[in-house]
């Protein structure tokens, strides 16, 4: 699921994931105000609920999607990734995902 037009922050945060099954520490690779990935392990699939817990995070969600390596968690509510990076350690200057302003030259073809 591509996160066209969204804000993602790749500072990893470590944070508590709990499931049916118990809790564990993760680490959170990209986090935006609605979701976050999640390195792939076996018993995260899509459709499997869970919650995250870290400083300025506490979350219910679902898992999205699932490759090889990675899985993306869809969050039940809106977070301020912000502060859950700045919380956590993280610094959230220069470390926005986006895409790149126009260059001078891209802009004046428009």
């Amino acid at each position: 699921m591509p996160h066209q037009g969204k804000r993602l922050f790749p500072q990893p945060v470590r944070a508590t994931l709990t499931l049916d099954t118990g809790s564990r520490v993760v680490v959170v690779g990209d986090i935006s105000a609605g979701g976050a990935m999640l390195e792939a392990q076996n018993d995260l699939w899509p459709g499997c609920k869970l919650s995250l817990k870290a400083r300025n995070l506490d979350v219910n969600g679902e898992i999205r999607w699932r490759n090889d390596r990675l899985c993306g968690v869809a969050f039940s509510k809106p977070v301020d990734p912000f502060a859950v990076i700045a919380a956590n350690g993280g610094d959230v200057k220069g470390n926005m995902m986006e895409e790149p302003p126009l260059s001078s030259a891209q802009s004046d073809r428009s």
